[in-house]
């Protein structure tokens, strides 16, 4: 995995973590799941508010754009809080919400896009 795919994941850990404290969060669990061909963040939170859900969903869901990965990766943190979702948007593929119990859990899903070197 090459340094600047590195410094992006974990500016969107970063990002995740900043946008739950934001909205007044202050319990919440994040495990990130790296493998080959995908990345997985895995954000698991109690009482997710159902407005939150919907304002992620829309957000996230979009497509990919490898040119703010490839130049512009350095501005995810740098914008209001209800930017950051929409950055994070473009450096994720998508996110699934599901239900666990009480707690709500949000999974982003980064697709692979370049060969790691053997």
């Amino acid at each position: 995995m090459s340094k600047q795919e590195i410094k992006l994941l974990t500016k969107i850990i970063r990002e995740l973590s900043l946008y739950m404290l934001m909205h007044g969060y202050r319990k919440f669990s994040l495990t990130t799941e790296y493998g080959q061909s995908e990345t997985r963040f895995l954000l698991k939170v109690q009482g997710l508010e159902e407005s939150l859900k919907n304002h992620i969903k829309e957000k996230v869901n979009r497509e990919r754009e490898i040119e703010v990965e490839t130049y512009g990766w350095e501005l995810v943190g740098d914008v209001d809080s209800h930017s950051e979702l929409e950055i994070l948007g473009l450096l994720v593929d998508y996110v699934e919400i599901s239900e666990d119990g009480e707690d709500t859990v949000l999974t982003f899903v980064r697709k692979s896009m370049y060969k790691e070197k053997k």
